[in-house]
Order: C-alpha cells, then sequence, then structure tokens
C-alpha cells in the first residue's frame, strides 16, 4: 500500500471565530453589510437570533456578528490561499463596525481532504499503515467487523497557541483521509491580521509535520 500523494491533499473548509469586548449589534448595520458585501462574498441570506446576526450564502460563506464574539467561514474551493482571503476578508468587514483593542482567537478550524486514489485506501491506510494496529488488537474491537475503521486525535502546541488534529477516514468516503485542525490561544491578538496568520501556521502544519507525519510508514502488518 502507497503513501497517499501529497499533491492530492486539499484544504476544503476555513472557519474563524474570535471573541471581544461585548458591542452593541445593529440590524440595519446587518442589513447595510449584506446591502454593501453580499455579491462580493455571495451572501444571500439575513437572520437575527442571540441579539446579533448571522449572514450565509449557498456557497457556505458564513458571517457570524455577537455582542462578543464574530465568526466567518468559507468552503475552499479556490485553494487554500484564495479561500484564506476571503474569509479573512468577510471577518474584517464583520469586526470593521466597530473598533476593537484586543481579540481573543475561540478557534480556527481547517477542513482538509486526502484523496488515497484507492476506494478503501484511508480506512486501510490509516489502520494499517499510521496506527500499525494488528489483526489481533483489531479484534478486540471490532468484534469481526471487517469494515470498522480507526482514526486518531492528537493536541500540541503550536506557537502561542493549542492545536488539536483529528484524522480518520471520511464516512462517506472510506477512500479519502478527512483531517480537521482546531487552533485556539488565550493570549490577545491586535487585529484581524494577526488572526490571518495563525491561519497560515495551521495550514503549513497542515502540510508539513502532519504530512509526514501520515505518510510516514509503519512496519508491515
Amino acid at each position: 500500500m502507497t503513501s497517499p500523494d501529497p499533491e492530492l491533499l486539499r484544504a476544503e473548509f476555513l472557519g474563524m471565530s474570535v471573541r471581544h469586548r461585548d458591542v452593541g449589534q445593529d440590524r440595519q448595520q446587518a442589513a447595510l453589510l449584506l446591502a454593501q458585501h453580499g455579491e462580493r462574498f455571495d451572501l444571500t441570506r439575513l437572520e437575527f437570533a442571540e441579539g446579533g446576526a448571522m449572514l450565509s450564502g449557498a456557497s457556505g460563506t458564513e458571517l457570524v456578528l455577537r455582542p462578543n464574539q464574530t465568526a466567518a467561514a468559507g468552503v475552499m474551493s479556490l485553494g487554500f490561499h484564495e479561500g484564506r482571503r476571503r474569509v479573512l476578508a468577510l471577518l474584517e468587514e464583520g469586526l470593521g463596525q466597530h473598533v476593537h483593542d484586543e481579540l481573543w482567537i475561540d478557534d480556527i478550524t481547517l477542513v482538509a481532504a486526502w484523496d488515497t486514489e484507492d476506494a478503501d485506501g484511508a480506512r486501510r491506510y490509516l489502520t494499517d499503515r499510521v496506527l500499525g494496529l494488528d489483526r489481533e488488537r483489531r479484534e478486540l474491537l471490532d468484534e469481526g467487523d471487517d469494515q470498522a475503521a480507526h482514526g486518531l486525535r492528537m493536541w500540541r502546541r503550536l506557537g502561542a497557541g493549542s492545536l488539536e488534529c483529528a484524522i480518520e477516514p471520511l464516512h462517506t468516503d472510506p477512500g479519502q483521509i478527512y483531517v480537521r485542525l482546531v487552533y485556539s490561544q488565550e493570549e490577545p491578538v491586535a487585529n484581524a491580521v494577526a488572526v490571518g496568520a495563525c491561519t497560515v501556521a495551521v495550514n503549513e502544519f497542515l502540510h508539513g509535520p502532519l504530512a509526514a507525519f501520515v505518510r510516514a510508514r509503519t512496519r508491515d502488518i
């Protein structure tokens, strides 16, 4: 079984959520934001709830405005760098209604899929090569289920924050490895630009250490 091709590891979703001091969310401002930037970001719907608002579109783009939190998210159909630029710009528009001296990163979520080019490759590769589970240990968990899938989760420090990593077969397509990275940071940052720099660090970890870890072969089973 060959290691997955690093060229086939692609980001699919990016979300950024930051906390800030409480601010009043004005419904008229949210409606104006939709009118001014809806076409630019493919936002077509506006809903009010929890003292704030959510703007969204059919392509998966979202902007959530709450008194003490602003979040933006989008799919990476144009690749990570273009997708990151759009999500970060959307976050800046959401924050731009108020002056924020400090921001706290609740989470930066990056979701990626890695095609193994094998209909059952992700399930078998993670079990046999990444986890190195022999048949005896698999049977303790699987009770004879040949289709059982295994993954792993890990936590580590990354820069000034912490990173949670989940790696498992994609349930709807066991030929794809599903990767979910969630970064958070207790120390505040000055602005959205600093938040954007953290997204770059998360993506570099995905394509650097984490990709190397997945591709490193264990002993043959």
